[in-house]
Parts: structure tokens; C-alpha cells; sequence
């Protein structure tokens, strides 16, 4: 299979608003890729909106393509023997867009999804847990109990929320670098209002995002997430196992998760090595399949539970990863509309109480709607 072109396409949303924070990347755009291959089959990856900016990732997507695929020939081991072979982390970030995109257009071309070129027999559906709860510090966590009721009754294994964040709606990597604080008496009373509205059988995890630094609030949330039986806390200190380690003597048998950052095993070794983390959070936008499986081989598939917020087709992508899986894993199912998915067509994922069904599709399932394949190519 030989790939003769490229097209890197940038989607940006006009005046794109909303009243509750949002993911940057909402506002500031998404960059995904087409590859064509010599007969005439395309294949979409997504890259990740965390590996820089929309301008800095078209420029190297380009130069990635230019030196690496264009007129090459290419199959399902070729991406993961080129990151191998890299240090750099810029290119090691990008390079899984490249590889949901050739595993898009070989199953396409032997008339199969992506899920059954990785596994022949795979699973007919994965659990996922709703992933929502986001509010501006001067709204009321009121209507997060109305938003875990619904995940509820929707027969979603869990609830996912965040606590209030700031009405400045600081980037992604504004609140990474310089955490803002967390209210600790309002983030418990909101944890006391949602175990009573949704009983002990309904999950409750939380995304700190990486804001507790004080060891007194540490241990005084902690004992709370013990108290309420958080399945998960995930992010509570920054990205760095050291902090982890500091901070392991507050965790009271709680589970802690992360690593929707990693982009390597290299890194991921670092976070196992001292078995850190309960739960790990990888994602098909910055780690290849195959990179995934070894992470499974590596802790057990219990342990991963797929980090999942990005657009179409890094959803898709995800998904049939987890279909591809012998046992069954848990996935992250954003609660919000995604404004970029009108600029797709795909056959619908049907969730029937909680889970996410296995359609049977050619590739990822999706194409790009006819109208703005010149409109928005870079």
C-alpha cells in the first residue's frame, strides 16, 4: 500500500460560545489528516489539539508526511517502527494521527473495521462512564446533579465531573502549569448532595486536573473521596510521578488515575514503576494501538480505562480499540455536544444502558461531509 497524497485539514467553529467552560480546543480549532493511498482509498486521523498549536501542527504534519509517507510504502507496522526509532516528542505526539489514518484505509480496503483488523473476533460492545460536570466558579453545582441523574438513568457505569473552575476559563495548559485552587468545603458538601441524589450502586469519580498542592487539603479530600467511595480520582497533583510518590501517604486505599499526557512508553515505565497509579488513561491520539497493547501486557487490562475527549475520530479510533480488546474495558464518553461533529457523517453508536454497541462499518465507520473538503484543506 503505497501513499501518494495528503490532505491536513483545519476546522475552526466562527463565534463559537457557550455559557460553561468548554476544552480549549473547542474555540481554537481541530487538525486532522487524509491520507490517500496509490488506490484511491482514504483514511482520517485526528491529531491530538494538546500537541501544540493548530500553526505548529499543520507545519510539522507536513514535514512528518513529506519525509516520512509521501510515495512510501506503508503497512499496519510501519508508524510503530518510526516512532520507536525517534526521540523527539513533538513527533512522537503526532505520529498516531498518521497511524489511525493507514489503519482507517486498510480496513477500508479489505471491507472491515478498524476493530477487526485488530482482532478478528471483537468484543460487540465496551462500558463507558459519562464524563461531564463543568462549571464556572459562580454557577451552582445544582446542575450537576440534574447532569449525574441522567448519566444514571442512562445506565452509564459512572459520573465524571470537575470541580468549579475559574470564569477566566484559564487553556488546558494554563491550569496544567498554574493550577487554580479548588474550593475543598463546597467541592465536599457538592459530593454529599451527589451520593444522596444518586444512591452507593451509581459511580462517582472526579477530574482534580491537577490542582491540589497543599497537604492539608490533600488529606482533608481524600478522607472525603474514602467517605463517598469516589471510584476514581484522577489528576489530583501535577504531572510528575515524584509528586505522586509525595503525596501516596493521603491516598487511604483511594484510586488514583492518569496519564491521558503519556505519549510513550518510555513515560508510561516511569509512572509503573512504582506502581503509582490504580488506573491508567491512554489515548489512541497520542499512543499507537500497538503501544496500548503493550501497556495492557505490561499492568493488565483492568487497569486501563481509556481517556476519551477529543472529536470524531479520535472516538472512533478509541472505540475500536476497545472492541478489538479480549476482555472488556472501561472508555470515557464525553456528555457534550462536540461542535465539530457536523462536519462528519458515520453510522450512529447505538448505547444501550451504558454501553457502547459494536456497529459493523468499513474502517472507522465515517467520512468527511462533501462540502468542506476544499473549504477548510490546508
Amino acid at each position: 500500500m503505497i501513499i501518494k497524497s495528503i490532505s491536513i485539514i483545519f476546522l475552526k467553529i466562527k463565534n463559537y460560545n457557550s455559557i460553561y467552560p468548554r476544552p480549549t480546543f473547542y474555540n481554537n480549532g481541530i487538525v486532522f489528516l487524509k491520507l490517500i493511498c496509490d488506490e484511491n482509498y482514504e483514511g482520517l486521523g485526528e491529531v491530538s489539539p494538546y500537541a501544540g498549536s493548530p500553526k505548529n501542527i499543520i507545519k510539522n504534519c507536513e514535514n512528518i508526511y513529506k519525509r516520512y509517507f509521501k510515495y512510501k510504502k506503508v503497512d499496519l507496522n510501519y508508524v510503530f517502527n518510526l516512532k520507536e526509532n525517534s526521540s523527539s516528542n513533538i513527533f512522537q505526539s503526532l505520529l498516531p494521527s498518521f497511524d489511525q489514518a493507514i489503519y482507517d484505509l486498510y480496513a477500508k480496503r479489505k471491507k472491515n473495521s478498524v476493530a477487526g483488523i485488530l482482532n478478528s473476533n471483537p468484543l460487540k460492545y465496551v462500558k463507558s462512564y459519562a464524563s461531564g460536570g463543568m462549571i464556572f466558579e459562580n454557577q451552582s453545582y445544582a446542575k450537576l446533579l440534574d447532569e449525574a441523574q441522567y448519566a444514571k438513568e442512562r445506565g452509564f457505569f459512572g459520573y465524571k465531573f470537575r470541580p468549579k473552575m475559574p470564569i477566566n476559563n484559564l487553556s488546558h495548559f494554563q491550569r496544567i502549569k498554574n493550577p487554580p485552587q479548588v474550593d475543598v468545603k463546597e467541592l465536599e458538601k457538592f459530593s454529599h448532595n451527589l451520593k444522596k441524589k444518586i444512591g452507593d450502586n451509581f459511580k462517582i469519580m472526579v477530574d482534580l486536573g491537577c490542582r491540589l498542592k497543599k497537604s492539608k487539603e490533600i488529606k482533608y479530600l481524600f478522607a472525603m473521596f474514602k467517605e463517598h467511595n469516589y471510584f476514581f480520582v484522577e489528576e489530583p497533583f501535577k504531572r510528575k510521578p515524584s509528586e505522586y510518590e509525595k503525596q501516596k501517604k493521603f491516598f487511604l486505599g483511594v484510586n488514583v488515575a492518569g496519564g491521558e499526557h503519556l505519549h510513550s512508553l518510555k513515560e508510561f515505565k516511569k509512572w509503573t514503576k512504582n506502581k503509582i497509579l490504580s488506573f491508567y488513561q491512554p489515548d489512541t491520539n497520542l499512543l499507537l494501538y500497538k503501544e496500548i497493547n503493550q501497556m495492557i501486557k505490561h499492568v493488565g487490562t483492568n487497569k486501563i480505562i481509556l481517556h476519551n475527549w477529543c472529536s470524531k475520530i479520535n472516538f472512533l479510533s478509541n472505540i475500536n480499540f476497545a472492541y478489538s480488546l479480549k476482555k472488556n474495558i472501561l472508555i470515557e464518553k464525553n456528555m457534550f455536544k462536540n461542535p465539530f461533529d457536523n462536519f462528519f457523517m458515520h453510522k450512529s453508536l447505538k448505547i444501550k444502558k451504558g454501553k457502547i454497541v459494536y456497529p459493523k462499518t468499513h474502517g472507522f465507520g465515517l467520512s468527511l461531509k462533501k462540502k468542506i473538503d476544499n473549504k477548510y484543506i490546508v
